[in-house]
């Protein structure tokens, strides 16, 4: 089975975020693929919304083996894990406004 007819038969599980029908009949154009990645376009066909993806095939040999995960996911979550409120970011966003400093600076202060 090529890419473009492995998409068509997955791609009636899925509906259009914008009008909501089903993307069975959608068109797919692949744009660019190299080794196991693809750019590829969709196109709804009752609303023509258009959405560009980046597919990554896996394979047998993909799933037997367990992913690397990048080192950050290994760390503890911080204890107090609180929503950050709506004042809290606005304050951020006013002090970052006039920030002319690298990220650097910003995180030494």
């Amino acid at each position: 089975m090529n890419l473009l007819e492995l998409l068509r038969s997955q791609a009636r599980r899925f509906r259009c975020p914008v009008c909501g029908e089903s993307m069975a009949d959608c068109g797919i154009k692949v744009l660019a693929q190299q080794g196991n990645r693809a750019l590829v376009r969709v196109t709804c066909s009752s609303c023509n919304d258009e959405n560009l993806l980046q597919i990554v095939i896996q394979t047998e040999a993909d799933l037997s083996t367990e992913p690397a995960r990048p080192a950050l996911f290994d760390e503890p979550r911080p204890a107090d894990g609180a929503p950050i409120a709506g004042d809290e970011l606005l304050d951020l966003h006013s002090f970052l406004a006039d920030w002319s400093g690298d990220l650097r600076e910003l995180t030494e202060k």
